[in-house]
């Protein structure tokens, strides 16, 4: 074998050996092209070919690689420079450009081999090649079997991954929580009663007007644990849209199983099993658990996507969330990060219908001004022909919001009106009934809707310190037949049944320990403000003659919560929160709830 085809293999497996040590995966065509582009000069046009070291007017005679360059210009000719006569030899190479200046140092020395020429290529550049390749022989070695390993790998993990567009986000929320009342005192939940049966309404706008149930003592809640479960799969098929599936199981109950009716019957922890056959997020239809098994639901699916420009996004699907979407708040809108009551992430009114079937959108005009707008049936699946289900049906609302934009602070401008189902039965014979704001009416009610304003604003007045505050007020209207013995609003008046709620509160951020959050909240669930009934016939079970629908009492809640992190996916929350009035009835005992949250994340 002749010195000029040794010269060449050894200056091969150089070259191989060097790649090696960069590239622990084979480069694919796109690389080999890239690489030929910098090899012929179209990789960047700023490179040009020097002949004499003198021509870098940035290479120190006095630096350490000024003997290298040198060597490699004068002798060999294979380094290139700027056409503004510098070499930039600080800064960084890419892969690209590497594989090119090896690539043309490569060609030169198989030029100087193929001319024979002795004098540039001796027989002592060969001996140094040959003792460079068995110096590093074990080492070229171990990066071979690594790139092998690394080969295997990527295709084992290519053959079992789940899907290349669908990404898994999870957490999981736990909870224990305390809560009573003073020792002794009794608590009263409102219930719409009719005669001597009385039914339980969802909440308790209407306080005591209606009645109450049998009550229970301040000490009769225990200490209960609550757990909820989320994994997210989000799938996208452009880069810019998304299919959300969520499955979630809840299990546990929270004070609000014991003190029905508080927080706009949303309840203390708006992560945990409702009172009424439900978990408060709608995620579970049927009773959840307490023995800390929790059934697993789809409670979410929807897909979002923009059209005509990333400015306008469109959303729809079986199951989407209304407060994802409309009044949504930096302060006060997840009960996993901020306030546990399911009061104090939206305003309950415009919000009322919070979840089903449905869609919408989000027109973002300008960066100081946006457009929504959505449409929820809560049972739009249903196809039966009366009026408690479908599209169309009770049970729907539809929601519109301006938001104003201005540096930190945000306004939002909100309408909804929305319209309630039938009886749910348990209504004495011959008295009708219906719903108005979640409450079982009695009389001849066929149907309900109202139409409800809201106002949400926030403000980060500095990095750490935000405010928020949101207020709504509504009116509720009934249909009913003519000659009804029970009569809402009398007289030929159109002024319905009134109705207000409002929260403010306040968010400290990096207090005593980085990335903690500090919140306080105050707020009023809804209460009803106005509205008269008249009553002809004393077999209604109520009083007869005219009469208000205004509770004897007004709740107040207060909560505070002081997040603070462990580290990047786990936090642990104490949450105290305070209920004056409770249910909307002056005589009803204050309640003290103490929660301990810890979230994961993942």
């Amino acid at each position: 074998m002749n010195k000029l085809s040794v010269l060449k293999g050894l200056a091969g497996a150089l070259s191989l050996s060097l790649l090696a040590g960069l590239a622990p995966v084979q480069a694919q065509n796109a690389d080999s092209a890239m690489i030929d582009q910098y090899a012929q000069g179209l990789g960047s046009s700023n490179i040009s070919q020097v002949t004499s070291i003198s021509e870098l007017s940035d290479v120190d005679p006095n630096s350490w690689a000024f003997q290298a360059l040198k060597s490699l210009v004068e002798r060999y000719g294979c380094i290139e420079g700027y056409p503004s006569k510098v070499f930039l030899g600080n800064k960084a190479t890419t892969r690209y450009e590497f594989a090119a200046g090896l690539n043309a140092c490569l060609d030169r020395v198989n030029e100087l081999i193929a001319a024979a020429t002795a004098d540039k290529v001796t027989r002592d550049d060969l001996a140094t090649l040959q003792r460079l390749q068995e110096e590093f022989a074990a080492e070229l070695a171990t990066l071979r079997g690594r790139v092998d390993a690394l080969e295997a790998k990527v295709k084992e993990l290519e053959s079992q991954q789940f899907s290349t567009t669908t990404k898994l986000d999870g957490s999981v929320v736990m909870a224990v929580q305390g809560s009573g009342a003073n020792s002794g005192s009794t608590y009263f939940a409102p219930s719409p009663g009719v005669g001597a049966t009385p039914f339980t309404g969802f909440g308790a706008a209407f306080g005591d007007r209606f009645g109450v149930e049998t009550p229970v003592l301040g000490s009769a809640a225990n200490t209960s644990f609550v757990a909820r479960t989320s994994l997210n799969l989000r799938t996208s098929f452009t880069g810019q849209d998304e299919l959300l599936i969520r499955l979630r199981g809840v299990s546990g109950q929270d004070a609000g199983n014991v003190f029905r009716g508080v927080s706009s019957g949303l309840g203390t922890l708006f992560y945990a099993a409702g009172p009424f056959g439900g978990a408060y997020d709608d995620s579970a239809t049927a009773a959840p658990a307490t023995n800390g098994i929790a059934s697993v639901n789809f409670d979410k699916i929807r897909y979002t996507t923009p059209i005509f420009g990333e400015s306008f996004r469109i959303f729809a699907g079986p199951r989407i969330d209304l407060f994802e979407f409309f009044d949504t708040n930096s302060f006060a809108n997840n009960e996993e990060v901020d306030f546990s009551s399911g009061f104090h992430i939206n305003n309950p009114l415009t919000t009322f219908i919070f979840a089903g079937p449905g869609g919408g959108f989000d027109w973002e005009l300008s960066p100081a001004f946006s457009l929504r707008g959505v449409y929820i049936a809560k049972q739009g699946g249903g196809a039966f022909s009366g009026n408690a289900g479908g599209l169309t049906g009770s049970g729907t609302i539809a929601a519109g919001e301006t938001e104003f934009r201005a540096g930190t602070a945000k306004l939002k401008l909100q309408y909804s009106t929305f319209s309630e189902t039938v009886p749910n039965g348990g209504i004495p014979a011959g008295l009708g009934g219906g719903t108005v704001l979640g409450n079982n009416m009695f009389g001849n009610i066929t149907s309900s809707t109202t139409i409800a304003g809201g106002v949400n604003a926030e403000w980060a007045v500095t990095p750490s310190l935000g405010i928020f505050g949101r207020y709504g007020f509504a009116r509720s209207y009934v249909l009913q037949p003519s000659n009804s013995a029970v009569q809402y609003f009398p007289g030929g008046s159109t002024d319905g049944i009134s109705s207000t709620t409002w929260q403010a509160g306040l968010s400290v951020g990096n207090l005593i320990v980085p990335d903690s959050v500090l919140g306080v909240a105050v707020g009023q669930p809804i209460r009803i403000s106005g509205g008269q009934v008249f009553v002809n016939t004393a077999s209604a079970g109520f009083p007869t003659g005219l009469t208000g629908l205004s509770p004897s009492g007004t709740e107040f809640n207060i909560e505070a919560f002081y997040k603070f992190p462990l580290n990047d996916r786990i936090t642990i929350t104490p949450d105290v929160q305070i209920i004056t009035q409770p249910g909307n009835i002056s005589t009803n005992p204050t309640i003290t709830v103490g929660t301990l949250r810890a979230v994961f994340t993942f």
